[in-house]
């Protein structure tokens, strides 16, 4: 492994919209950066300084999973794989395939390669039972609703067998809802670009239900400080962790700040049968056991940014 003056980072799932992100903040503090994705490009190449190692591989292949630099990395960011809610019941084999098989090919490279860097894995909110106006911490009660709910619980018991049997270091972040970018250009990712896209192009923000259920919602600059710098302190390895922030907005809240933004209204539709069933509730995150071994002051207000766009 490389000495503290000199960093390198893999980034797998690169080409992903926190993918890109991770990739320009790593350079920018100094790690060497390695990235790889199933694309035949770099897809946040023009944003990065100078050249950076891409490596095109479908981790889904044992064998491409193996050729990964693995044993180079300090850091190993795990951001490969399919997200999304009721698309999993109909896409089941390229949920489990991209998400579980992906990381299991992971784990071994990791394993035949003798490698000692540690594993960054991102998990969900999806993982725990909401509930109304309580903040979750780590070993709040969980139910998988989702196809991909039921792949990050699966991947964090993986991480920990392999550990048990192996050896294998690393850690793993439950992110709630991430916002933000550090790109340059227009912003449309996740829960608030869905938002401000509905506003721009249709003038109506459409929310289910009264959009009461409640979220934490950090910014992608502080996801990308912890999940790197409480990743590299000895007493967080093989441990689980929330991630927090400032803003614990409910949709509707959120929703509020965007037509104040964009003079937009905001609308309320009757639940469809499925998302009904597969909604979370509130999903709120209680970050004190990282702030207990790694003492953080967030950057980022979701209030403050959707102003600046």
């Amino acid at each position: 492994m490389n000495s503290t003056n000199s960093k390198t980072a893999v980034v797998l799932g690169a080409n992903g919209f926190i993918g890109q992100n991770l990739c320009l903040w790593l350079q920018q503090q100094g790690f060497t950066v390695i990235a790889s994705d199933l694309g035949d490009k770099f897809a946040g190449a023009t944003y990065m300084d100078g050249e950076v190692l891409y490596i095109k591989a479908n981790l889904i292949d044992t064998a491409q999973a193996n050729q990964l630099p693995l044993q180079q990395a300090d850091l190993i960011f795990v951001m490969a794989g399919l997200t999304g809610t009721a698309a999993g019941f109909s896409q089941y084999a390229a949920y489990v395939g991209s998400n579980e098989m992906a990381l299991l090919n992971v784990l071994h490279a990791y394993t035949q390669q003798q490698v000692v860097g540690r594993i960054i894995f991102p998990s969900t909110r999806l993982v725990y039972k909401g509930v109304k106006n309580y903040i979750l911490a780590e070993d709040a009660e969980k139910e998988s609703k989702t196809v991909y709910a039921v792949n990050k619980l699966a991947c964090e018991q993986y991480l920990w067998a392999w550990a048990n049997a192996y050896h294998v270091r690393y850690t793993i972040f439950r992110i709630c809802v991430p916002y933000g970018q550090l790109l340059p250009g227009p912003y449309s990712f996740g829960t608030l670009g869905f938002m401000l896209r509905q506003a721009r192009e249709k003038g109506v923000i459409e929310l289910y239900g009264d959009g009461s259920q409640r979220r934490t919602f950090t910014h992608v600059a502080d996801l990308c400080t912890i999940m790197t710098q409480a990743s590299l302190l000895p007493h967080t390895q093989g441990r689980t962790f929330n991630i927090g922030s400032r803003d614990h907005l409910s949709l509707k809240e959120l929703a509020e700040l965007v037509a104040q933004k964009t003079g937009a209204t905001i609308a309320f539709k009757p639940w469809p049968e499925l998302d009904k069933a597969i909604e979370s509730g509130d999903t709120m995150f209680d970050d004190s056991l990282l702030q207990s071994l790694y003492p953080y002051t967030y950057a980022g207000s979701i209030a403050s940014y959707i102003q600046s766009l």
